[in-house]
């Protein structure tokens, strides 16, 4: 979500309606006093926006859950799935795959891993696991990604 876009337009079109009052230096000042002090306001108001489009996903994808997170100061929605919450016990961890993956991939899930503080086997066992469970329970389609508005 832009917010600083949504506050850049916002203080455009306040700017452009403070003109018709021609060049009347003291409304021009309590326009621009106007606009610092809504700017706060209007942040809240997106974040608030971005935490209720959050419930409305996640009232429609029951089996997704729907984080608001900040990313670079924008509030973004990030959807995981049920799958992703996957507990597994560690004490068993017996048999072994050999998997072949780009070195991008590898990363891409050392990265991944790492943001949430687990082992990379751990996380791939994770998301093995929930991915196999939701394929053994559920015949539907589903979406795995993050919405971006």
């Amino acid at each position: 979500m832009d917010i600083d876009g949504v506050v850049a337009e916002f203080r455009a079109t306040l700017t452009s309606q403070l003109r018709l009052a021609g060049d009347d230096e003291s409304i021009e000042a309590a326009g621009e006093a106007m606009l610092s002090a809504l700017e706060p306001a209007l942040r809240q108001a997106g974040s608030t926006l971005a935490e209720q489009a959050a419930a409305e996903i996640a009232a429609q994808i029951p089996d997704y859950t729907i984080d608001v997170v900040l990313e670079g100061g924008q509030p973004t929605l990030r959807v995981r799935s049920e799958g992703d919450l996957v507990t597994i016990n560690t004490d068993d961890l017996g048999a072994r795959i050999t998997v072949r993956l780009p070195e991008e991939l590898k990363g891409d899930l050392e990265e991944a891993a790492s943001d949430i503080g687990d082992s990379v086997n751990t996380y791939v066992v994770r998301a093995l696991a929930g991915r196999a469970k939701r394929t053994k329970y559920s015949t539907r389609s589903t979406f795995e990604g993050t919405i971006e508005t």
